[in-house]
């Protein structure tokens, strides 16, 4: 065996070849090779350089170890390398255990975990044998090409986003230096803009357009059914008139709504939030009180359960709201309407909010955004430092709404007769 001594440079080896004397303690008589030996705290052991022929090339060797140790930019040690397969499994794992953490250091949530593992399985099985540090870039990028054509371009940056949050995990736990999802380019969006807001009469139309029949069910001779159409109603009416999010609709709960009080809570449960929190008190019109004392008074007066429960048994226990836009849209269609969505929906309610008068901080608090991000005229420390809620405004915005919707409902109708 090649026999390594120290030399007079302060983490300097040599290494001598086979059959040198001084296996036998004596002087050198071969020309040894020089390597450099760095001992890094995060693993408990020693780092080496590769083998040089000149010690001066060993030292700057070193000196560039040394650096490397000190800012953590080294893997980790070949005996706890893993594949990228195992450490999807073990990321998957923490994250549904609750020791993973997302990047704003919460848990991550069940559908989130859903949405993760359904991500990472597009990994194709060639790279998840690869170990875990030595992926790259070029790797990512050529799996992402891979999916362009055959999946839609969010669920590409929902692969791209995973493979982030993987890599971010894997740094933390010094299991890799690199993240090859960092600077992947990915493709065009293909979703179209659609920048839909609906006029309070127009939205009125298309609620109770829900109870009428197709012209199919007509030939069919198929009744509407008043209580289905009245469940697909008020996800819409939440989301333009309570500024409802999807999530926020699918964990309401009757215990989170006070009807007496005209008024509710969105968010109350944490699984509905959007990171970053959105818990807020809202006011509720007459158009959506009077649906949500009809789906009580359909669902037997109770005192909790969820205000839009599933049509049937899921395994969230959540309404699908894809489902439900799905059936609505086409539906809509069928009778000659402009179809809306959950989403635009909350862009009605803030114009809504908008064109009532409600100061823009005031619409903040109630839209669930953590500040307004821009008012002609007004500096923006104005608006998020020294701008507060007075006490009453919550209930004067509820009348300005109520007043407007009343008021354009009227006038637009009117035009409608002439």
């Amino acid at each position: 065996m090649a026999k390594d001594t120290k030399t007079r440079y302060q983490g300097i080896y040599a290494r001598h070849q086979e059959g040198c004397a001084v296996e036998r303690d004596a002087a050198c008589n071969c020309t040894p090779s020089y390597f450099g030996s760095v001992y890094d705290r995060s693993i408990r052991r020693r780092r080496k350089t590769r083998h040089h022929r000149l010690v001066a090339e060993a030292r700057e060797a070193r000196r560039d170890l040394l650096e490397a140790v000190r800012k953590g930019e080294l893997p980790a040690p070949p005996s706890e390398r893993i594949t990228l397969g195992e450490a999807r499994r073990r990321f998957i794992k923490g994250a549904r255990e609750g020791v993973v953490l997302n990047k704003w250091r919460r848990r991550y949530r069940p559908r989130s975990v859903e949405d993760l593992e359904v991500s990472l399985n597009q990994i194709p099985e060639e790279m998840a044998r690869r170990r875990f540090d030595n992926v790259t870039r070029a790797e990512v990028q050529a799996q992402v090409d891979r999916l362009t054509p055959r999946v839609s371009s969010s669920r590409v940056g929902s692969f791209v986003n995973s493979m982030r949050a993987l890599y971010r995990w894997g740094q933390e736990r010094e299991l890799t230096a690199h993240d090859p999802a960092q600077h992947v380019r990915l493709p065009l969006s293909d979703s179209e803009a659609r920048d839909r807001v609906a006029t309070p009469a127009e939205f009125d139309r298309l609620i109770k357009a829900l109870w009428r029949q197709t012209p199919e069910e007509i030939e069919e001779g198929v009744e509407r059914d008043g209580g289905a159409a009245l469940k697909e109603a008020i996800p819409y009416a939440l989301a333009a008139y309570a500024t409802a999010r999807k999530q926020e609709i699918e964990v309401l709960g009757w215990r989170d709504l006070r009807l007496d009080l005209a008024a509710g809570e969105l968010a109350a449960d944490p699984d509905g939030r959007k990171p970053g929190g959105s818990w807020r008190i809202v006011f509720l019109v007459e158009p959506l009180l009077t649906l949500l004392r009809e789906e009580w008074i359909a669902q037997g007066r109770p005192a909790e359960g969820k205000v839009c429960p599933p049509e049937r048994v899921r395994k969230s226990g959540r309404k699908s709201m894809r489902t439900l836009q799905e059936r609505v849209r086409k539906r809509w269609e069928a009778l000659d309407l402009d179809p809306i969505g959950l989403q635009e929906c909350r862009h009605t309610a803030a114009t809504w909010l908008d064109h009532a008068g409600v100061t823009p901080k005031v619409a903040s608090q109630i839209m669930g955004h953590k500040t307004p991000e821009y008012q002609p005229g007004a500096a923006r420390i104005t608006l998020e430092r020294y701008t507060h809620m007075l006490p009453g405004e919550l209930e004067h915005a509820r009348e300005e709404m109520e007043r407007f919707l009343e008021v354009r409902l009227r006038e637009e109708r009117e035009l409608e007769r002439e």
